[in-house]
């Protein structure tokens, strides 16, 4: 059974509204400590995937839609350089403990490198999911397909579309939909995610583009050199939507203070699956240390 949505609040930061969510831990760390979650392509804030590892953890958990996601205003950026001096003054003005680990799943992770350029009184670590790098993505083909159904205008329709085949004959779409995280077979990745396979099928269900996924084709400013806190990069060689040579291993070549791990995930959904638990202790041995 699909969970309730989350609640969410909006801020208005330098005229500007912004979508977030603070989550805090049934048992919080001794030291208050806060994860800063900014999801990749077509989430929001009332989206809750992969965050339950911080909160067990004892993390306060914040969760921010991205320009043209949820409520956020694409004007609240556009760019991830104009967007981020809000996000750090949106941290500031709320009761949390700082400085924070900063979490970027996939293009998220674009903002999450760039908050920890610009604020590093804010950032102590940074981890990265599925990471996309500041090199072109997707693919010159990819990116004109993606203008095309992931525009405002055509958004809805597309994941109408993707809802329906899910909520039809889920058995039969999800293997079908899952190639588009996995380069494994549909019906070997679905068997790899095990008891997970409904919440990778509830991911698909949240998808929604409004008018963000605009704003991640735009060309991003490279912030690798300014980033100076320790990175932990966790990818797997078989996510289909992000080329593992291409961006977590380029990024972990550019960034100073980073560290990759093939997680041997089955999917881009590294939280999911039977390497799920391998994943989640990585992020704690990191945030621990």
């Amino acid at each position: 059974m699909a969970e309730s949505v989350p609640v969410t609040e909006v801020a208005t930061i330098d005229g500007r509204r912004i979508e977030y969510r603070l989550a805090r831990p049934p048992a919080p760390s001794a030291d208050g400590r806060l994860a800063v979650v900014l999801h990749g392509g077509h989430m929001s804030a009332s989206c809750r995937f992969g965050e339950d590892v911080y909160l067990d953890a004892g993390f306060a958990v914040l969760v921010v839609s991205r320009p043209g996601y949820g409520r956020t205003e694409v004007a609240a950026g556009p760019s991830v350089p104009e967007f981020v001096p809000r996000l750090a003054a949106l941290i500031r003005t709320l009761d949390v403990s700082a400085p924070a680990v900063a979490v970027g799943i996939s293009i998220g992770a674009r903002s999450a490198l760039t908050l920890a350029a610009y604020a590093p009184d804010l950032v102590e670590k940074v981890i990265l999911i599925s990471p996309v790098s500041f090199e072109p993505w997707p693919s010159r083909r990819l990116r004109r397909i993606a203008r095309a159904v992931f525009r405002p205008s055509t958004q809805t329709l597309t994941w109408g579309i993707v809802h329906a085949m899910l909520r039809r004959d889920p058995e039969r779409a999800l293997p079908r939909l899952i190639t588009s995280l996995s380069t494994l077979p549909g019906d070997e990745a679905v068997r790899r995610l095990g008891s997970d396979a409904d919440a990778a099928a509830e991911f698909l269900l949240a998808c929604r583009s409004a008018a963000g996924f605009a704003q991640d084709l735009h060309p991003p400013t490279d912030v690798t050199a300014d980033v100076r806190q320790p990175v932990l990069i966790l990818a797997t060689r078989l996510d289909a939507a992000v080329g593992y040579d291409d961006h977590p291993a380029r990024l972990a070549l550019t960034l100073a203070g980073a560290r990759l791990t093939d997680t041997e995930s089955p999917s881009h959904l590294i939280w999911l699956g039977d390497r799920a638990s391998a994943a989640a202790e990585e992020i704690v041995r990191f945030v621990r240390s």
